[in-house]
């Protein structure tokens, strides 16, 4: 997707404000595209979102990520699984 890069650029560039604001964008967009299409979200975009929150010292934005993740329908994978036990653990630490 045209995200990628882009989430890559910002954060390799240290830009975190820029990289969460485009990996919502690309969260917004996936959902939609879930909606209409009957398939799963791409795990990435949250997954990245999370990272960065992480990153930000952001840990209830964190959680909000990967909570919004958990009330979507997943696209087949491991990662699905990663995440929601990785939200487990934050809620409990």
């Amino acid at each position: 997707m045209a995200y990628v890069p882009k989430i890559k650029a910002a954060e390799a560039a240290g830009n975190l404000i820029e990289a969460k604001r485009l990996a919502l964008l690309a969260i917004e967009s996936t959902e939609d595209e879930s909606h209409v299409m009957g398939c799963g979200v791409a795990p990435w975009y949250y997954e990245q979102a999370a990272i960065i929150c992480r990153k930000m010292k952001d840990k209830a934005g964190e959680i909000a990520i990967l909570e919004r993740y958990a009330r979507q329908k997943h696209a087949p994978g491991a990662k699905p699984a990663k995440l929601l036990v990785r939200l487990e653990k934050l809620r409990q630490g």
